[in-house]
């Protein structure tokens, strides 16, 4: 059963974290990273207060190319230069060649799965290409987003086709109307970072609504 920790947020949920506009979060059995949030002090300041050995991370997936998800990239992989890196090709020369300092980044072009229960849905959207972590629980499928900038209705979409999304967990960038009605069949929601209707989520679904946030230790 996976344990998600929320290593950054602009958004609070345990003291002695430092909060700042981004978002993280580990997967602690795998060993896997999502995003490195805006600032690399603050990624590896909140890593040590919450136990987190840089070095115990074996794998970094990156959502999108926004600095806020990326901009303690170069910190983590100084920190653990022998982690797997996974982004797409929507990403930059720049972020690329970082990576490539430290070892060569593997593109994801589609649905992949990268270890065991854990897959990459792939860039999705249109104006701005980001992939999501699709991680398999007894119910179906938790959903890992950085913004869920192409919407979170078609996140569930293309994850709903390998199997039932029991839940989402992460920024929920310009929630539509379409987007709350996609969330009416997930179990648990925690949504934090960027999401711009955390109110009116919380009140549609208080049963399965969490609040997220740095320090937030999701136990599924």
């Amino acid at each position: 059963m996976p344990t998600i920790i929320e290593v950054y947020n602009n958004i609070p949920c345990r003291e002695g974290l430092t909060t700042d506009w981004g978002f993280s979060c580990l997967v602690e059995e795998a060993g896997l990273l999502f995003d490195t949030g805006e600032r690399g002090d603050v990624l590896l300041r909140n890593m040590q207060a919450l136990g987190i050995d840089p070095a115990a991370v074996r794998t970094l997936v990156l959502s999108h190319d926004h600095h806020d998800h990326t901009g303690g990239l170069a910190a983590i992989l100084a920190a653990n230069p022998s982690m797997e890196v996974y982004a797409h090709d929507a990403f930059s020369e720049k972020t690329l060649s970082l990576i490539r300092e430290y070892s060569e980044p593997r593109i994801i072009s589609g649905w992949t799965e990268i270890t065991d229960g854990i897959a990459v849905t792939g860039p999705l959207g249109t104006t701005i290409l980001e992939e999501s972590l699709a991680i398999s629980v007894p119910d179906g499928y938790l959903v890992v987003t950085g913004c869920a900038h192409p919407h979170v209705g078609r996140i569930i979409e293309r994850v709903s086709r390998e199997g039932p999304v029991w839940g989402v967990i992460g920024g929920l960038h310009t929630v539509t109307g379409e987007d709350i009605e996609a969330l009416a069949g997930v179990a648990y929601l925690s949504a934090s970072h960027c999401t711009d209707k955390i109110a009116e989520l919380t009140e549609r679904y208080p049963a399965s609504f969490r609040p997220g946030g740095a320090g937030k230790v999701h136990r599924i």
